[in-house]
């Protein structure tokens, strides 16, 4: 049997993504991510709520209020979601897995990774 343990999380943050090699206008959004993980049953949990949502917040702390094109070189929602991604998974307790990642700029676009 597999369990999944799923935590959501908002940050906010500007941007300005590359499009055919110009930046368009800086311009913010309310992000909201949301994140699965996958693991066996240990002592009737996965992983603590607690302590999963340390770990994200550690990771998107780096992101809020910030200006994204000072860490990426194109801050697009797939780029931004792909180095959430891996962030968390370099800081999860062995036998748990990243096993789905949802990035929502605003209320209507979004991205979704499964891995």
């Amino acid at each position: 049997m597999k369990s999944h343990v799923v935590e959501r999380f908002k940050f906010e943050a500007a941007h300005a993504v590359i499009l055919n090699g110009k930046p368009e206008e800086i311009h913010g959004h309310t992000f909201r991510l949301e994140i699965a993980v996958e693991g066996p049953l240990r002592n009737g949990y996965v992983i603590d709520f607690l302590q999963l949502r340390a770990i994200v917040e550690g990771v998107i702390k780096k992101l809020d209020h910030r200006n994204l094109n000072a860490l990426f070189e194109n801050p697009t929602t797939e780029n931004i979601a792909l180095w959430i991604a891996g962030e968390v998974e370099k800081k999860l307790p062995e036998g748990v897995r990243l096993y789905r990642l949802r990035l929502w700029e605003g209320d209507e676009n979004g991205v979704e990774f499964e891995f």
